[in-house]
């Protein structure tokens, strides 16, 4: 057996082919090794790619299994049982349609993309009615995995079983931009302690002492909020209840809302606020647009910091200082979290990953 190098068929398919072939030939049996990665190089003359492809395919089509550090092992009676074969579908459930998502999608779909797989899309719209929807219509897909960004109102995933039938399944779930403490479930987000406590500081370092502070309830405006407050100690400034405005996450993507909660600060007249940290950027064009509207001018008057580096906060009249997103490479990485919890079947090895967000220095931030 051997790789006809005329043949117009691809390499790796061929090769998949051929090990197909190989493991009936030679009578393997349910969890036997097969050969390793260079064994196969050196067999069939092939790079390691051809034959990480190779395996890719037979993984996908359920003829065999890995373990991490052993190795490939068959699959045995399963790759006879279409029952178990895999749908090549991963679920994906974002927050929203927009802003800063079409980005981490994109890195979820190009690693899905080269594995062979399609993405079945959904938003919650933060509402956990649209997204229990969702997550119904992705197990009756029979989806292999899903990667998920929690509506605000966590308490109904933990109390309606979801993670629970989702195990039952076999089904890995990768949760992005939240940390969550779940059995076997595996979380990639930003360290937005860290990111709030870096803008917090840049303010600081600007001259700032009246710093106010936009977020929602959930658990990442949460912990940007708290590295506000980090910084505020850190640097010897008392908190000001007055300066923080908070509010629920159904509040939170009202435009009037959010316009309100700046009128408030601006209302305060001498106390008012010399800067405002935002927990994203869409809150900070919105909060510019208020200031604006009341005769004021950013960053004369007032100084803004925004977070996410939404492509937009780039184009404003005074183009938006904030902190960066990885937005890509978090969906890039957490797709390969989750294809490898796919690929071993044994979804219950949680992985946790922090990611460190980078601050964008523009115009919105004047030095006092």
């Amino acid at each position: 057996m051997k790789i006809i190098t005329t043949d117009p068929t691809p390499k790796y398919l061929q090769l998949k082919d051929l090990l197909i072939r190989h493991f009936e030939s030679e009578h393997y049996i349910a969890d036997q090794k097969i050969p390793s990665e260079n064994e196969l190089m050196q067999q069939f003359d092939v790079s390691r790619s051809t034959v990480r492809q190779a395996l890719a395919e037979l993984v996908n089509e359920g003829w065999i299994y890995k373990k991490a550090g052993s190795g490939s092992f068959f699959a045995g009676e399963r790759a006879q049982d279409n029952g178990n074969q895999p749908s090549h579908l991963i679920g994906v459930i974002t927050a929203l349609p927009s802003y800063i998502y079409p980005q981490i999608v994109q890195g979820i779909n190009d690693v899905a993309y080269n594995r062979h797989y399609n993405i079945i899309l959904g938003t919650s719209h933060a509402e956990w009615e649209q997204e229990s929807s969702c997550l119904d219509l992705l197990l009756e897909r029979g989806i292999d995995g899903l990667i998920l960004e929690p509506s605000d109102t966590i308490h109904h995933l933990r109390e309606s079983g979801f993670f629970e039938r989702f195990a039952a399944q076999s089904v890995p779930i990768v949760l992005i931009n939240w940390v969550l403490d779940v059995p076997n479930v595996s979380c990639i987000s930003l360290d937005d302690v860290a990111g709030g406590f870096r803008a917090t500081s840049y303010l600081i370092e600007a001259g700032h002492r009246r710093i106010a502070c936009l977020y929602p309830d959930n658990s990442p405006g949460l912990q940007r909020y708290q590295g506000y407050r980090n910084a505020l100690k850190a640097h010897g400034i008392a908190p000001d209840a007055n300066l923080e405005k908070s509010t629920t996450v159904f509040n939170w993507n009202q435009t009037d809302y959010i316009r309100k909660l700046m009128k408030e600060l601006i209302d305060l007249e001498d106390e008012r606020p010399t800067a405002v940290f935002c927990f994203n950027d869409h809150a900070a064009l919105r909060t510019y647009a208020t200031i604006r509207e009341a005769g004021l001018k950013v960053p004369d008057d007032i100084s803004l910091m925004g977070f996410d580096d939404y492509e937009m906060s780039a184009l404003a009249e005074v183009p938006l200082t904030t902190m960066a997103h990885p937005k890509a490479r978090l969906g890039k990485w957490a797709a390969e979290i989750l294809f490898e919890q796919i690929e071993l079947g044994t979804p219950d090895a949680a992985v946790r990953l922090s990611m460190n967000p980078t601050l964008i220095v523009r115009d919105s931030v004047k030095s006092l």
